[in-house]
């Protein structure tokens, strides 16, 4: 079918198969297609646009300037050495090892924040 200049579309089709999987054969067989033939086209479904429709550009939302977060008491632990109760919420500092520091506050029951992070990350049906 690619000697007779048959697309890789057209003998997908014929064959129940997908482009790729054709194209990926025509390629491992290393079939080449005629000198100067191009494939045939196949037939559109598509119809020609009537008219342009004008574009429609969103304003750009605002962006929300975010404060720093910072450790509750002050006391922030690394990354490695977190434990279960300690808060997660990513100080904006690193440690000496390079790696990113958690508040270490006692977190708040069925959270993984103290209550005044889970206040600043957790929204409740609100934009």
């Amino acid at each position: 079918m690619v000697a007779s200049g048959a697309s890789s579309s057209l003998i997908a089709d014929a064959l129940h198969r997908s482009r790729s999987s054709v194209c990926g054969k025509i390629a491992r067989l290393r079939i080449k297609r005629p000198e100067g033939q191009q494939p045939m086209a196949k037939g559109t479904t598509k119809q020609s646009p009537k008219a342009e429709v004008p574009i429609v550009v969103a304003a750009p939302k605002p962006t929300r300037k975010l404060a720093p977060v910072e450790a509750v008491n002050g006391k922030p632990v690394p990354f490695l050495q977190a434990k279960s109760l300690h808060c997660r919420a990513v100080l904006d500092e690193r440690g000496e090892d390079g790696l990113a520091r958690f508040c270490g506050a006692k977190k708040k029951p069925g959270s993984s924040w103290c209550p005044k992070h889970h206040r600043l990350f957790v929204t409740y049906g609100r934009a």
